[in-house]
């Protein structure tokens, strides 16, 4: 059965339509961050300089960034990503990921996350993944949840996001738990 989306890592070819897609969402996706983009950011050429960066990253196990395209169209609606990235002991990272508003609602965005978790523990060898949520964010929590992290606990006033120091809910997923949900759904 084939998904209505699948993830794979940018290429350069993307950037056109990773410009499209945060200039259409831009005040949806800045909403949320910590550190909003630079205007560069808004140019073709700065998307292909971001994509660049990133592929380097990832080639040094540094960052993964990985678009969220339609099965049908091909048309990009999303990305995740992730990073601050441990190995060693830790063997942990981050998740990130935005979805286009016009594609919210539908389940989308958990079944990327999903195969992207699934593609970290199989390929990369995490041992752990980590998200952190502001509580306000209903949709995100709902898609961690959906894909099977744990709610650990509340960081207070982690971040400074729109002029105010905001909570975050910290999440976890492990690699056997996620291995348990995958083989209870089969």
């Amino acid at each position: 059965m084939m998904l209505p989306i699948y993830i794979r890592p940018y290429v350069l070819d993307d950037a056109a339509v990773i410009l499209e897609m945060n200039l259409r969402n831009r005040e949806h996706f800045e909403y949320w961050m910590p550190v909003k983009p630079l205007p560069e950011q808004y140019t073709l050429e700065g998307q292909r300089e971001r994509i660049f960066r990133h592929q380097e990253l990832m080639k040094q196990d540094a960052y993964y960034a990985y678009g969220v395209f339609l099965s049908e169209t091909d048309q990009l609606i999303g990305d995740v990503s992730a990073m601050f990235i441990q190995r060693g002991p830790a063997e942990t990272c981050m998740i990130g990921y935005q979805l286009d508003e016009a594609y919210g609602g539908k389940g989308f965005m958990a079944q990327a996350v999903g195969l992207f978790v699934d593609h970290l523990f199989d390929v990369h060898q995490f041992h752990r993944i980590r998200a952190e949520v502001m509580p306000g964010n209903i949709g995100s929590i709902r898609v961690l949840e959906k894909v099977g992290f744990r709610k650990e606990g509340i960081a207070k006033q982690n971040l400074f996001i729109n002029d105010a120091w905001e909570d975050f809910i910290l999440f976890a997923l492990l690699k056997e738990d996620r291995e348990e949900s995958r083989h209870a759904n089969l």
